[in-house]
């Protein structure tokens, strides 16, 4: 689940603890600076720290954050267990269609080799 938890990993340097801590005020001039280069050089940086700046200040980031992350999670977890389901669904039929044209192939060799 850690691959989860920091979405800013990649080529971004900033990282979600400069990140959180730029937003509370707690950042050194050194990650503010970071922080404030990245939001430049960066969109989705520059979105996340204005949309995070939007959240309300008596809500707590950090849970936010972490039920995002949750979700994330979940819906991950969905979409590779119905992606598990419909691949065995799919292979069945796939063994059934073989199955069905290897006995009409030998119901059609007997009735030829019957007649001939």
């Amino acid at each position: 689940m850690d691959e989860f938890k920091n979405i800013l990993n990649g080529s971004d340097e900033l990282n979600e603890d400069q990140l959180m801590n730029y937003l509370k005020g707690k950042a050194s001039a050194e990650e503010q600076h970071a922080v404030e280069s990245g939001m430049n050089d960066s969109e989705f940086i520059n979105d996340a720290v204005e949309g995070l700046q939007a959240i309300n200040k008596a809500t707590d980031l950090n849970d936010y954050v972490s039920q995002l992350n949750k979700n994330l999670h979940d819906q991950l977890n969905t979409h590779k267990e119905r992606k598990q389901k419909r691949k065995l669904k799919d292979f069945s039929w796939a063994i059934i269609a073989v199955i069905i044209i290897l006995l009409l192939c030998i119901i059609g060799y007997v009735v030829i080799r019957m007649f001939s």
